[in-house]
């Protein structure tokens, strides 16, 4: 299945050089690009095929990158995006996963590392890499600890085992098969983790996870 990429970011040449990278990627096609948040607004709102993932730069002009991701999940839900940028801090990774992101890719990634996290997110909707689990980890952590009254973990068992198979990277049919279930019971268990942790999308419910201890870091990749 081919997968349709947007881009957005400030940088000219960065965004060309990212457009062509993605572009050469077997079963990819870059649809558009835009220099800003509102530049791709509008391009969404024009393109009669709607990308599945958007590469969104946190850093921009105009509209940044926290405020285009707003609008785009609230006007586009099915559309994926994952984050690019410089800044590995757990404020703006935080804040955007619970804005909706889907994933997050550090500038200074490897090609092969962008051609992962593209995949991944059109296969599994989330990508984290061991450090940024690390640092949501410490974020939610540390936010916990400020607030006096955390919410308690109300999941059932059979909930928690399904989200931590989900953070293993599972899909539906994945989870079904290994605890003998139907692809439908499965979907019915991730529409309650969503709705009962407030998550928006399969990276805020591995933020759930990671805040509520339910997995360990060394369980993601095993």
């Amino acid at each position: 299945m081919n997968i349709n990429v947007a881009i957005a970011d400030d940088q000219k040449l960065f965004r060309k050089g990212m457009a062509a990278l993605i572009g050469s990627f077997a079963q990819m096609s870059m649809l558009f690009e835009a220099e800003n948040g509102r530049e791709l607004l509008e391009l969404c709102e024009q393109a009669t095929v709607k990308p599945d993932i958007i590469v969104l730069d946190l850093s921009m002009p105009e509209l940044n990158g926290l405020e285009t991701l707003k609008i785009l999940k609230e006007k586009y839900p099915s559309i994926r995006v994952i984050i690019l940028t410089v800044h590995e801090a757990e404020n703006f990774i935080l804040a955007t996963i619970q804005a909706g992101a889907n994933g997050y890719l550090a500038k200074n990634a490897e090609p092969e590392e962008v051609e992962q996290a593209i995949r991944e997110v059109f296969k599994n909707d989330f990508y984290f890499t061991l450090p940024m689990l690390e640092i949501m980890r410490k974020g939610v952590v540390r936010k916990a600890q400020v607030v006096s009254l955390e919410q308690e973990n109300k999941l059932t068992g059979r909930e928690t085992e399904v989200l931590g198979l989900i953070c293993k990277q599972l899909s539906s049919s994945e989870i079904a098969e290994r605890l003998f279930l139907s692809n439908r019971t499965v979907e019915g268990h991730r529409n309650n983790l969503l709705l009962k942790t407030g998550s928006r999308n399969t990276a805020g419910l591995v933020l759930y996870a990671l805040k509520h201890h339910l997995i360990d870091l060394e369980d993601f990749f095993s």
